[in-house]
């Protein structure tokens, strides 16, 4: 019985790594696109800016497009 035990512990072991390391590959990190492509200049459009869209990352970061931008800056991939 205790090889039994032993077994079905090595198993979930196994069955539980497998779904750890698949949670990984299954989120892949998303693409920055260059600052022309996303159309990027410093000025905002009427109330949009950098500074209240959702990809912002303060003081000058963003999650779809490379490289530092202004909070007061606007692109087409504004959301």
């Amino acid at each position: 019985m205790v090889g039994f035990r032993a077994r079905t512990r090595r198993s979930l072991l196994a069955l539980l790594g497998a779904a750890i390391a698949g949670i990984g590959a299954a989120t892949p990190a998303r693409a920055r696109t260059s600052k022309a492509a996303a159309a990027y200049r410093g000025a905002p459009n009427g109330r949009q800016s950098c500074a209240n869209c959702s990809y912002f990352n303060p003081p000058s970061g963003c999650g779809v497009v490379s490289g530092a931008v202004s909070a007061r800056g606007w692109c087409n991939l504004w959301g």
